[in-house]
Order: C-alpha cells, then structure tokens, then sequence
C-alpha cells in the first residue's frame, strides 16, 4: 500500500503545484480571507470531499474512510501578513524560479494548505481501504495579535474535536514537538512635567523607563530543550511631547516569548517585582504594567501516536526526522491547551522566510510534505 500511495502522490505532484499557486494569488491579509476560503471550500467539494464554510470563515473538509476509526487533523491559516515593501516581483505573481515558487503565504503556510489536500487526494486516488477520517482545518486570523479573533480557537470552542494533529507552519520539515507562547506586557511609567531648562523641578518619565528597562534585561528567560531559551523584547516605546520639556508619561510595550513552564502571570508579577523595587530606592518613581497579550507554549510528548507515525513516515522514505522545537508562536498552543489534541508542528517552508520581502517555499518541500502527511495518514488510519 506504501508503494501505491507514494505513487499516488507522485501523479499529483502537477496539481499541488497549481494549487499552491492558485493559492498564492488569491490575497488573503487578516481579515480578508473570504476568497480564499470561498475557492478552498469548493476545490475540496469538486475533490468529493464533505466541506463547508463555518459561521467564523474557517473551512473544514472531511474525508472518510469506510470504517470507523480515528480522526486526523490537518491545521494549516488561511491568513497571511500584509505584503509590505522591499519586493522585487509581484508578491502575488505565484511566479516559478530555480524550484521555488514565489509569493506572500507561500511558506506561511499555503504550502501546507495544498500539500494536505493533495495528500488526502492521493489516499483516495490511491484506493487505500481506511478507517476513521482526515479532517482539513483552515482558519482565519492566526496571524493577529488578538486570542478573540483566532480561527482555529473558535473552532474548537464550536466542538472540533480529532484524535491527533498536524500544525502545517514552515518547519524546513523539521519534527517540531514544542511552540513557545507569546505574551505582552505595557508598561507605563509616572513623571512630573517641567521646562527643560530647569528639569530638577520635574520627574522624566523617560528616565523612570529607562530604569525598567535596565532590570529586564537582568531577567533570564527559560529554556527548553526542544525550542532552546525564550527572549524578551522591548519593542515599542513612546513618550513625550516635545525636547524642551520634561515628559510626565512613557509607555512601553515589552513581548516576551515563553517556554513550556512559564506563563504570562509569572512574567506579570517579575514587572510589577520591578516596579516595587524601583519605588522602593525612589519615591518619585511612579509606574504601572498591564498583561495585554496572554498565548501560551505548546509541547507533545515524544511517545504520543503522532510523533511517532509522522517519524515512521520519514523511515520510510529514507530521510532523517530530526526533533526540535519553533520559537515562533502558533496555533499549536490552541489545540494542545485548549482541546487536548496532540498536535506536531510540521511544514514545507522557513520560518525566515515567512513575513519576508520574496518570500518563496521551495517545490521539493511540498512534495516531500505531501508525502509524509500521506504515509502518516496511512499509518494512523489502518
């Protein structure tokens, strides 16, 4: 059945081409993922496939073997970042050079998208006798920084439910068991305003800021052995009005990227720890922190049914799967955290690509992702 499965994908390798280039020329920017979901919907009717729309704009496709069994679900956004500047071609031209194809989303991830598909075709095509279903869930929204929009939340939040999941994000094929969480914090500190002549007679919010911003970067982020250590990043600050006057407020808003074990009320109370120190050794310090993005870490465990038949797939094909982790957040954290669903993060594609001017996947990643997403079905599916 392998044989005739890789073979299956093999003939398909032509219309996952088209597909993700389909993809990639349909925009799908936050919050206008409409079109795409709209012509994804009907690719996997015209496939036989059991699809629909949800009332969020997610698309989910069935398809179902002939006996009961398992459920395996495939979770790949629809979304992607705006283009941005710095591109050399269309970013939505879905043009072919050297291997790769060109375009905004195409590691992040419609990749995974049309790999998925086709390796769902391919297990059809290939007349694989199957028990239990695959399961395509494409949300919107995974690339805002807002938990209420998330896609993939909402949909389990409605019931979804699946024994096992593939996150589709850009992996380099990479077996990754662990995501770290991404939280936010703004902080806002106090002064008194006064002419910048005489600036003794005020207290510079800046000067308290800077203060805050010594003592984080004493802070000493976690590490995993998968994902390596999470960091902290000040990276917005605003404050003042103008030069000649001592400002009386600053702002700051600091990301930090967590690991297994640590959690946004940890990282909450080390500011407001801060805070409380500085007032102490001064009391014209003056400052306050608010927790105003909360994501969590994802892990699965090694011995989980997943794991292991994504690394049997990879045997089988002769590669190396190598077992590592993503410091970037994603969707993984909902579907771990929140169902229980153990989920490995595995796609065609970088990560240091993604959000890139030129961003491009290379076509032997997506075959290659084809492949195992099918010989994985068909080892949980037996």
């Amino acid at each position: 059945m392998k044989e005739r499965l890789l073979e299956s994908v093999k003939n398909n390798e032509g219309q996952m081409i088209q597909l993700l280039a389909d993809l990639v020329k349909i925009p799908s920017v936050s919050g206008n993922e409409k079109e795409l979901a709209k012509f994804i919907d009907q690719y996997c009717k015209n496939l036989g496939f059991e699809s629909e729309i949800d009332r969020h704009g997610n698309v989910l496709a069935l398809v179902k073997g002939k006996r009961p069994g398992k459920r395996i679900a495939f979770n790949s956004h629809l979304d992607t970042v705006p283009v941005g500047d710095g591109w050399s071609r269309d970013p939505f031209c879905a043009e072919i050079e050297d291997g790769k194809l060109y375009g905004r989303g195409s590691t992040d991830c419609k990749a995974a998208i049309a790999a998925s598909i086709i390796a769902a075709k391919s297990m059809i095509d290939a007349g694989i006798d199957f028990a239990g279903e695959i399961a395509l869930m494409y949300p919107v929204d995974e690339e805002v920084q807002d938990i209420s929009r998330k896609g993939t939340l909402k949909m389990l939040q409605d019931g979804f439910k699946a024994d096992m999941c593939i996150n589709g994000e850009d992996t380099d094929l990479k077996v990754c068991l662990v995501c770290e969480g991404m939280l936010e914090i703004k902080i806002t500190t106090y002064g008194v305003g006064a002419h910048g002549a005489t600036p003794f007679k005020g207290v510079n919010a800046i000067g308290s800021m800077c203060k805050i911003y010594q003592e984080l970067q004493k802070i000493v982020p976690g590490v995993n052995k998968y994902a390596g250590s999470g960091s902290i990043n000040p990276g917005v600050i605003s404050g003042g009005e103008r030069s000649s006057v001592v400002p009386d407020r600053c702002e700051m808003k600091v990301s930090r990227f967590t690991v297994p074990g640590e959690t946004g009320a940890q990282f909450l109370q080390q500011v407001n720890e801060i805070i409380e120190k500085l007032k102490a050794e001064d009391e014209t310090f003056q400052a306050t922190a608010e927790l105003t993005y909360d994501s969590n870490p994802s892990i699965v465990d090694e011995e989980a049914e997943i794991v292991k038949a994504v690394i049997k797939a990879h045997k089988a094909t002769g590669r190396d799967c190598p077992l590592c982790g993503t410091p970037q957040h994603d969707d993984a954290d909902f579907l771990t955290n929140y169902s229980h669903i153990p989920t490995v993060i595995y796609g065609p594609g970088t990560g240091l690509l993604a959000h890139m001017p030129n961003e491009y996947v290379l076509l032997d990643e997506v075959k290659e992702a084809c492949e195992i997403y099918a010989l994985t079905c068909l080892e949980v599916l037996k």
